[in-house]
């Protein structure tokens, strides 16, 4: 896996720096902030973290390109892009409607146990056509904000479980990253 990975990750990287895409005046502030070698080195902070990103854009937005989304804010904050860009893919469009009804529920539990109040606007019931099936608004915001924030909470110790059940994959230490690239090249 971490070789099949590592494999992928070095042809990316040789499409983004040819010189070709370095001249191009569109790709050009694209390709120079992709070329950082840390957005693509696979180690626990950065796969943690961009893990944590992408698990929270795959509950936040359900819209088509959110991949794109947290793989820009995987660039700005200089994590792992790829594992970004893939754990949005948990919200797929066979997984929209149960997410979605699990954020409502989630959102309707929280309101009626810690009493949360929403604002007027976002207060308005409706049914789905030909069930009986109901969603409010404000119970649906309020679990999506909350299953995002839990989500990319729970990144971090399943990135780090996951490396202690098998630590040869993600090394802790730059150190222990140049050595993984170095001997599987």
């Amino acid at each position: 896996m971490q070789r099949h990975y590592l494999k992928f990750v070095r042809r990316f990287y040789r499409q983004l720096r040819h010189p070709r895409m370095r001249k191009n005046r569109f790709f050009a502030n694209l390709t120079h902030r992709l070329t950082n070698r840390r957005l693509w080195k696979p180690c626990r902070t950065t796969v943690s973290h961009g893990l944590a990103i992408g698990l929270f854009f795959s509950m936040m937005l359900p819209m088509p390109f959110q991949s794109f989304i947290a793989a820009f804010f995987a660039i700005r904050s200089r994590v792992n892009v790829p594992f970004a860009m893939l754990a949005v893919w948990i919200s797929n469009p066979v997984t929209n409607v149960p997410l979605a009804l699990m954020q409502e529920s989630l959102g309707g539990f929280m309101r009626q146990s810690m009493h949360v109040p929403m604002p007027g606007f976002l207060d308005f019931s409706g049914t789905f056509p030909y069930t009986d099936i109901s969603c409010n608004a404000s119970n649906f915001v309020l679990g999506m904000l909350s299953s995002g924030v839990l989500a990319s909470m729970l990144a971090y110790p399943l990135v780090h479980v996951i490396s202690l059940l098998l630590p040869d994959h993600l090394p802790v230490t730059r150190e222990e990253v140049i050595r993984v690239f170095k001997k599987s090249a």
